[in-house]
């Protein structure tokens, strides 16, 4: 994977999660994304993401 095909991958999913977000939005459920950080055994870091979820009544 080149470095374009990863910025491109990155896009993609983003655009998805935007798209998710507004449809929770539309049916009144609130996200809401916590990140952490943690270390691979490599050394690389990566970025996890949590979403919680709460219907608003």
């Amino acid at each position: 994977m080149t470095d374009e095909d990863a910025a491109q991958a990155v896009r993609a999913a983003v655009a998805t999660l935007n798209e998710a977000m507004a449809a929770a939005a539309r049916r009144s459920i609130a996200v809401e994304l916590r990140t952490t950080a943690h270390q691979t055994a490599e050394g690389v870091e990566r970025i996890v993401a949590e979403a919680r979820l709460f219907k608003r009544l």
